[in-house]
Parts: C-alpha cells; sequence; structure tokens
C-alpha cells in the first residue's frame, strides 16, 4: 500500500513522492538498471525497519530511495536515483526531505550513506549541503573507486544549510 508523502508543483508538472510497499518496484528495478547497469536494487529487501519512497511526475516514475536501520540509532539511506528525463527538477531533494523526516518519526539520530565520487561527484555536493560530513574513506577494488561514507545527526533543529524541509508538505 501506497502513502503520498508529499506533492509539489513546478516547471515539470505535478510531483507526488509516496511512501511506496513496493507497489512500483517493477518500474523502479528498470530505473535502477538504466541509472546503475546493475539488477540489484540493494542486497535485501527484508530489512526492518525499510523506507522506500517513489518520486512520480504525470503518473511516471521519476525516481525512487531506499533505506534502512543499520541499528537503533542509524538510519542507512542505501540507494536513489533520479530518471535522467527529471533530472535537476528537484526531485533528490524531495525524496531526501521525506526520507530524512521519516528517519527522524522512527527515531533515529543519524542518517549516513555511501557512495563513490569517481562514478557519483554530486552526490558529496548533496550531501554536504545537506549537513552530510565525510566519516570514513576506504579503497573499494569491485568499484575501482573509494568508498566515502557520510553522515550527519537528525534532529529536528539540526541545519539543513541551503535546503530546508518542508515538513508541511509531508503527509
Amino acid at each position: 500500500m501506497e502513502e503520498k508523502v508529499a506533492d509539489e508543483r513546478n516547471r515539470i508538472g505535478n510531483i507526488t513522492v509516496l511512501r511506496d510497499s513496493f507497489d512500483h518496484l517493477d518500474a523502479v528495478l528498470d530505473l535502477n538498471r538504466r541509472v546503475f547497469s546493475e539488477d540489484r536494487l540493494i542486497n535485501r529487501l527484508d530489512h526492518e525497519p525499510i523506507i522506500f519512497l517513489t518520486a512520480h511526475c504525470n503518473g511516471r516514475l521519476a525516481g525512487f530511495k531506499i533505506g534502512y536501520a543499520l541499528n537503533r540509532r542509524v538510519f542507512y539511506s542505501a540507494k536513489s536515483a533520479t530518471d535522467p528525463a527529471f533530472r535537476n527538477r528537484g526531485i533528490a531533494r524531495m525524496l531526501m526531505d521525506a526520507m530524512i523526516h521519516d528517519a527522524i518519526l522512527l527515531g533515529f539520530r543519524e542518517m549516513q550513506y555511501d557512495t563513490f565520487p569517481a562514478l557519483y561527484p554530486g552526490m558529496i555536493v548533496i550531501g554536504l549541503k545537506y549537513g552530510f560530513r565525510i566519516k570514513g574513506l576506504h579503497w573499494n577494488p569491485d568499484y575501482d573507486d573509494f568508498q566515502v561514507r557520510l553522515a550527519r545527526e537528525l534532529n529536528i533543529s539540526s541545519p539543513v544549510q541551503e535546503f530546508q524541509m518542508n515538513l508541511e508538505n509531508i503527509r
């Protein structure tokens, strides 16, 4: 079952972010293949709790974000993607805002994610704008790149710098 998280009007039409119960999994897997050239979404889908968000524009999947608990304190944003046709329109921001909001509501105190800067250089910039800081770094031979772990504290009053969580649009 899906639940609407946020709506926003912009120059491409209505964007709706949903808390998705894997209702759109086939479309997400297709987008994952197109963006990452791999079939694996994440290693397991049975994490508890798991947050699975999808963004839709005019009835079409525009992006997704999935994450889960590493432990009682730390929430891990495992993977996200925006369809290239919908990039630079605020979809990644809406998904990040919704995930941060939901992680806070679930009682998590920290959010973390990993990125590979040679493959996805913008992910470090986005994280720094959201108040994430580099927590760790190691060489990952599978990706032939450094794997960078970013983390930020989660609390309603923590600074989000350039972006502000739009809590009145999250349902």
